[in-house]
């Protein structure tokens, strides 16, 4: 399970995926959960902390994008 911690407008929010793919599928809709711009607090892939050089949405995009996610 993918999940992301997030800031919002100044507001801690949370959401899950199932998986890094279904996160990926996500942000291609032409309206995705996310906002590329959301800065990321905390982001866990099956309960494993990932380290972001680029802390946003986009920056996690980029990561799992590199990976072949």
């Amino acid at each position: 399970m993918l999940k992301i911690e997030y800031e919002n407008g100044g507001e801690q929010e949370s959401i899950d995926y199932k998986s890094a793919a279904d996160f990926m599928a996500n942000q291609r809709l032409e309206v995705p959960d996310l906002e590329d711009y959301y800065k990321i607090k905390r982001v866990t892939l099956d309960g494993t902390p990932i380290t972001l050089s680029d802390k946003t949405i986009i920056g996690l995009y980029k990561h799992f994008d590199s990976e072949g996610k």
